[in-house]
């Protein structure tokens, strides 16, 4: 499993959240890229990549769903992120500007509506899902969650190494315009997982939540990874690399075909939930169509990148770039 394989960036219902930014991903060296055209940007981030690679040093590509949102590496003491639309800290990065655009303030006006407009639909749909949560809380069987989870973390062959392990947060689902992607290449190193089918995510958030803890007590390190949904509720899926083992929880709105896996039903936890069926059915069909709304703003954000990337500047920013790649690497 390589740091590749996550995402570091999704839209939320708080707006958009990076991690590129965390302190965990801190470096002496930290630049923050303000060019409006995505193609601009991609060009920059992957001549850096190329150059740390040819200098032979390790680094992890922020992936986001559009395609890179920067660079790390610890070995070179070097981070560069996209701080095009994110309010990034003016003291930890430097700025990198290119060459700006003239004429663009109506697209640009349009591209932030469309953004404030999915941002909106997903708090909505942040309601109806807690709301679904909540009528689920009720009726679940903690002493069956906690067998299981004891059971799960059994057979994993965890045993206790005298340390407390380190969580690492990241993203394998990401919101975009075609639906909720899900990068299951950071699953394919792992030997087992399970599949936890849960509509709503109430019983499969407390299982996963219960694994974790067992594992970041015995010593291993956790890779835990965020609803973008919801991700103040921490884990919703974990990774756990030194036993090769990983839970993945399958929702409503985000499926994967994982195999082998060994699959597991929320409902084997829960009790007396038919009185709730209506309401559950009701608030499953709003979500779907409030969702569609987020997807169709976020197309409408990716026409105007589109159209962000046919507008010409004075300047040429081949040149910026290799300017700065020089003063980087060769000064």
């Amino acid at each position: 499993m390589t740091a590749d394989c996550f995402y570091y960036g999704t839209y939320t219902p708080k707006g958009y959240l990076s991690l590129a930014d965390k302190p965990c991903f801190s470096a002496g060296r930290s630049f923050a890229v303000t060019e409006y055209r995505p193609s601009v940007k991609q060009r920059f981030f992957g001549a850096v990549k190329a150059q740390l690679i040819k200098s032979g040093y390790d680094c992890t590509d922020f992936r986001t769903d559009t395609g890179s949102g920067g660079v790390f590496s610890r070995d070179a003491d070097l981070r560069i992120i996209d701080g095009t639309y994110c309010c990034f800290d003016k003291k930890a990065f430097t700025e990198i500007r290119f060459g700006d655009i003239i004429g663009a303030e109506q697209l640009l006006l349009k591209r932030r509506e469309s953004v404030q407009r999915a941002v909106r639909f997903l708090a909505a749909c942040k309601c109806i899902n807690n709301d679904m949560v909540r009528l689920d809380m009720p009726h679940i069987d903690i002493a069956k969650i906690n067998r299981y989870s004891s059971q799960l973390w059994s057979q994993t062959g965890g045993r206790l190494r005298g340390c407390i392990g380190t969580e690492h947060k990241r993203f394998i689902t990401c919101i975009t315009s075609d639906g909720i992607e899900v990068n299951t290449a950071a699953l394919e190193d792992c030997e087992r997982v399970t599949v936890i089918s849960d509509r709503t995510g109430a019983c499969a958030r407390l299982v996963t939540d219960r694994v974790r803890r067992y594992a970041l007590s015995a010593g291993y390190d956790v890779f835990s990874c965020l609803c973008p949904m919801n991700t103040e509720c921490g884990a919703e899926h974990i990774i756990i690399p030194e036993l090769r083992y990983a839970i993945f929880v399958d929702k409503y709105h985000h499926k994967a075909d994982l195999h082998p896996c060994r699959k597991s039903f929320a409902g084997r936890f829960l009790c007396d939930r038919d009185e709730n069926k209506n309401r559950m059915d009701f608030s499953f069909k709003a979500y779907k169509r409030l969702m569609q709304e987020v997807f169709a703003s976020l197309e409408a954000v990716e026409y105007c990148d589109s159209e962000l990337d046919k507008i010409p500047t004075e300047q040429n920013n081949d040149e910026i770039s290799g300017e700065f790649l020089r003063k980087l690497f060769f000064a």
